[in-house]
């Protein structure tokens, strides 16, 4: 059968807890893979203490070969974490959105509303095709969404919540939108995934400063599936970049995995520019974008995400010596081309970690 929403508690509640030499293993293995596609940093979102304790016990180890953002797991995201936990571990960290170095950083909060589209689990005005009736596999009660958003704001936090339907992502920035009337403040809160924004939440993103996070691999590995589960019209208006930034609204591309098929960051640039599935089908192919915004969201817009825009992001002077060396000039090739761009050569901090013949020592 198919376990859906809370259901997977049923199964993840069974599996042991890794040791922490595993996770350290682990993180090394990732970082090495990361590095191979010219990734310098990350984000790893809904963390709980002993995840988090894993990222030091790596650095200390010298196997933290990525820059890391950690964003700590809030209501929504863990099934089995009580409401009284959650907000005690909010409040006892007491709002550290940004603390931490240009290797390893507290983000903020990860919360999540629905599920997915293609589980039909995401959280809609519509029942999806073939269904009669929107079912409730939300992972908190939207009522309670002002008093989370209230709580994690006034304590100093950014906030980035899981959106999907169109109907989460309405009432997550419309509750957004009240708490910062209420309490104004400088902040950096964010809808995660953003597939389908309506007019209102355009607009109160727009006037509030709320940022989305989009994964553009989903466009490739997973479009084709959207005319199945929401239909052509809905598919429309899928992940819709060019509108978010013409509405002068924040984008930052990440990769999700691994709920996604592979972080490699080409297939993303790839589809933000050319909106085509793996199978050439194009999904709302006026939301496509420049070059150069795309690999905008990729690099720049993400170091503001993570209050590191003074660090990292451009290659200019002053600012941390994160790049690549690719097979090819990503600006000019032929736009087919842009997925299978290789990196030849990974530089973090100034320091050759990568070639592709192979990584070079740890930091």
């Amino acid at each position: 059968g198919i376990l859906r929403a809370a259901a997977k508690e049923l199964c993840r509640r069974l599996i042991p807890r890794p040791t922490q030499d595993a996770c350290v293993e682990a993180l090394d293995m990732a970082g090495r893979a990361y590095l191979a596609y010219g990734i310098t940093s990350i984000l790893d979102p809904g963390l709980q203490p002993w995840e988090i304790q894993s990222y030091l016990a790596a650095r200390r180890a010298g196997r933290l070969l990525v820059r890391v953002n950690l964003l700590i797991s809030w209501h929504g995201f863990r099934e089995s974490e009580t409401r009284s936990e959650l907000d005690a571990r909010a409040r006892a960290l007491g709002g550290l959105s940004g603390l931490g170095d240009e290797w390893l950083r507290i983000g903020g909060l990860k919360m999540a509303i629905d599920g997915g589209t293609t589980s039909h689990t995401a959280w809609m005005f519509q029942p999806f095709v073939g269904e009669d009736r929107v079912y409730d596999y939300n992972r908190l009660d939207p009522e309670d969404l002002r008093e989370f958003f209230t709580l994690g704001h006034t304590l100093g936090w950014d906030i980035g919540i899981h959106a999907i339907g169109d109907r989460a992502h309405h009432e997550a920035a419309r509750a957004f939108a009240d708490v910062l009337a209420a309490h104004p403040a400088e902040h950096r809160h964010n809808l995660i995934h953003g597939y389908f924004a309506t007019e209102e939440s355009l607009q109160h993103m727009a006037r509030n400063g709320l940022a989305v996070v989009i994964q553009p691999t989903f466009i490739y590995y997973e479009g084709d599936d959207l005319f199945r589960d929401v239909g052509p019209e809905l598919a429309a208006r899928y992940k819709p970049m060019r509108t978010y930034l013409d509405r002068g609204i924040r984008v930052i591309a990440t990769s999700d995995v691994p709920s996604t098929v592979h972080f490699n960051p080409f297939i993303g640039l790839y589809s933000l520019v050319t909106r085509k599935t793996w199978k050439g089908i194009l999904i709302a192919p006026d939301q496509a974008v420049s070059r150069e915004e795309a690999l905008f969201a990729y690099t720049v817009a993400g170091s503001w995400l993570t209050h590191e825009e003074h660090l990292k992001g451009p290659l200019a002077p002053g600012f941390l010596a994160d790049m690549v060396v690719l097979d090819r000039d990503y600006f000019t090739c032929p736009v087919e081309e842009i997925k299978e761009i290789q990196v030849e050569m990974t530089i973090l901090g100034g320091r050759v970690v990568y070639t592709r013949e192979e990584i070079i020592g740890e930091r």
